[in-house]
């Protein structure tokens, strides 16, 4: 099975969007959410756990606590789906 990076990146990119309302096209590719976005940490778990839903990976709060970019986040979908696939 094929995991479309791109896709995970822009759906990822869509739920930041709908938990912080910052505009898709300000969210790239590379940012920090933290340094950059300047997000608590409550918004970082909404967002891990929003995208733990969305990709049912059932994954742990510390998992999703390693969440610090986009980059990261695509990561751990692509990485955590991949891994299915193969099982």
């Amino acid at each position: 099975m094929e995991v479309d990076v791109e896709a995970i990146r822009s759906r990822i990119k869509e739920i930041i969007a709908q938990v912080t309302g910052i505009p898709v096209a300000e969210i790239g590719d590379r940012v920090s959410l933290v340094e950059d976005l300047d997000l608590d940490s409550l918004s970082l778990m909404e967002i891990g756990v929003d995208v733990d839903y969305e990709y049912r990976l059932g994954l742990g709060d510390e998992a999703l606590q390693g969440i610090g970019s986009v980059e990261d986040a695509v990561t751990l979908v692509r990485d955590t789906l991949a891994a299915r696939a193969v099982a």
